[in-house]
This record gives C-alpha cells, sequence and structure tokens, in this order.
C-alpha cells in the first residue's frame, strides 16, 4: 500500500496486457515443489523450477497500464522463494538478536484519522495480528538488511526476488490475470473494496478487514501462499517505466540511472531509479485491478526514502539461492 497518491497512479499508470489466450505457458508442477527450513524461526522456503514465461500484460487486460509492457519471454533459473510472507514472529527474532532500531511511523495503519499514523510500528499497528500475519510497516532497508541476517546465520545466500522471479513464481504456469482464472474471487485473496482504494471488506473466506495470516487463502500451483493481496512485497528492482530495457535472464534490474518519466510521475523525472524500488502483488486494501499478476507498483511514496517509507501494507518474502 503507498501513499494516495501513488495508489491512483498505479491504478492509471503502472499496469499492462495481452491477451491471456495469446500467452506461451509454462507448465504447472505435477506435484508439490520441495519445501525446506533452513533454521529454526527461518522462513519455510519452496523451491521453484527453472522455466520461462512471458512477463506482463496485454492492452487487452482490463487494468493494464503501459508500465507492465512489452510482454517479453523471460527465462528463470531455479531458486528459493519464501511459501509465505516473512512473518511477524520472524521478523521479531531479528529485531531481537540484532536489537535494531524500529522508529514509529507507519502509513496506513488501522486506527482512524490522517493517512500517515505517527504512532504506529510494525509491533503496534492500530490493528490486531497473529503470530503468522505478515510484517509491515517495516522498511526496504528493513527487509534487505533481514535477508543478509539470515544469509549469515544460516551460510546460505538470501536476497529479496528480481521482480522477473516474483512474477514467474505468482503465475505459477499460468496466463491468466490473477494466478486461480480471469476473475477475483474472495475465497482466493484478501483484497479491499470492488472500486477505489478502502480497508478490506470482511466477507466470506475473506473475514479480515486488515492483514490475513499466512495460508489463509488457498496457495498457487507453485505452493506459495498470498502471491495477490494481503500485502504488497517489496522486490530487488529499481524502478523502470517499462520492460524495454530490464533483463530477460530473470535477474533485477539494477540500472542506476535518471528517470524518464511524464503524466502523473513527471515529478520524479531526473531522479536516480534506483532510489525506487517495485512493488508487486496488491495489499488488503487495493481493488481486484492491483492484485493482478502483472500488476507493478514502486516505493517510496513522496517525502520518503527507501530507509524510512513504511506502510501497513508492505511487506516482504525472501528468496534464496539454490547454487550453494
Amino acid at each position: 500500500m503507498i501513499t494516495a497518491k501513488f495508489a491512483s497512479v498505479a491504478a492509471a499508470a503502472l499496469l499492462i496486457g495481452a491477451p491471456a489466450h495469446s500467452r506461451l505457458r509454462s507448465t504447472p508442477p505435477s506435484r508439490p515443489r520441495a519445501i525446506f527450513r533452513d533454521c529454526l524461526g527461518c522462513p519455510q522456503m519452496v523451491t521453484v523450477p527453472a522455466g520461462s514465461f512471458n512477463m506482463g500484460a496485454p492492452v487487452s487486460e482490463p487494468d493494464s497500464v503501459d508500465m507492465e509492457r512489452p510482454v517479453h519471454r523471460v527465462k528463470v533459473r531455479a531458486f528459493a522463494l519464501g511459501r509465505y510472507d516473512v512473518t511477524r514472529d520472524e521478523f521479531a527474532e531479528f529485531v531481537r538478536a540484532t536489537r535494531r532500531p524500529m522508529p514509529k511511523g507507519c502509513f496506513y495503519s488501522g486506527r482512524p484519522g490522517p493517512t500517515f499514523d505517527r504512532i504506529a510500528s510494525w509491533s503496534s499497528l492500530g490493528f490486531s495480528q497473529t503470530a503468522r500475519d505478515p510484517a509491515v510497516c517495516v522498511t526496504w532497508t528493513d527487509a534487505h538488511d533481514y535477508a543478509a541476517w539470515l544469509s549469515h546465520r544460516t551460510g546460505r545466500h538470501y536476497r529479496l526476488p528480481a521482480e522477473a522471479e516474483w512474477e514467474y513464481a505468482a503465475r505459477a504456469g499460468s496466463a491468466t490475470t490473477y494466478y486461480w482464472g480471469d476473475r477475483v474471487d474472495r475465497r482466493n485473496v484478501n483484497y479491499g473494496l470492488e472500486k477505489g482504494w478502502g480497508a478490506g471488506l470482511a466477507v466470506g473466506r475473506d473475514r479480515w478487514v486488515n492483514t490475513s495470516p499466512g495460508g489463509a487463502f488457498p496457495p498457487n500451483h507453485f505452493g506459495l501462499y498470498d502471491m495477490s493481496g494481503n500485502v504488497l512485497q517489496m522486490v530487488e528492482d529499481c524502478l523502470s517505466a517499462s520492460y524495454a530495457a530490464t533483463p530477460t535472464d530473470g535477474s533485477a534490474y539494477t540500472a542506476n540511472v535518471p528517470l524518464h518519466l511524464t503524466g502523473d510521475l513527471a515529478d520524479l523525472a531526473g531522479q536516480p531509479s534506483c532510489e525506487f524500488r517495485m512493488l508487486r502483488g496488491g495489499d488488503w486494501g487495493d481493488p481486484p485491478g492491483q492484485l493482478r499478476s502483472a500488476f507493478r507498483n514502486f516505493l517510496p511514496g513522496p517525502n520518503s526514502t527507501l530507509g524510512t517509507y513504511r506502510s501497513g501494507g508492505v511487506g516482504f518474502r525472501v528468496a534464496r539461492d539454490l547454487s550453494q
């Protein structure tokens, strides 16, 4: 979840598409992926098989925008991805072990009032969470440092996923708008209003107004939970206005170049691209168009940095290399 301005931009300028029936598919797995955990308290990880897929959305996909284009073929090597978003309990262990200072201040807390809640924090959000709910109100820097801490602790290389890895894993062989099909269904995802941004509706299986615990909704074909909805997920990639110059080998886009943006994003023009990072997946306050597998967003919001921007709708999951 981002600031109001960025949320409107996401709906108007951060999406793209091509007819679902025209997309080449990767083959869904015929059996569950291997699940492992490198240490007590480490996130559960799922092995994601190597493959290729069409990344992005066609022009014909409802709610899509040019930032999601051009649709292009990407090859992805095998890697591991968190079965769930990093949970509140998992992040708490990191905070305790490192004695990490966690300042207050968070956009989109559960308390009424201004968008920015000065007293909210990852451990006091203004809405209730279980130990299995995703850690939110954390910065991109917090997420990066958590992955580095896991790497040091386990001797394995943990990191944030590349944007291409994320979309490949989210689609899990699907070529539809959402990984379960072409229609939003509250049996499959935790999201907000049907139109416009707003706190979630407690309807049917989606009985949570804010975040929901990992495993509350069915997984995709790779055995990954909440790849759509619940919380936006941080990835490694720097901001790109389209896929015109992004890698096709599954690696992250990390070219730190002046941004060339127009329209609603014109005020970002000339700023370094790596001062912004991509977000994927939609969250508990987003409408259906922002839950699509192709949907792209970014952080930080205005007047914030990667080290200061926190939101009750933004979390993360970690990836791990398998070549160790």
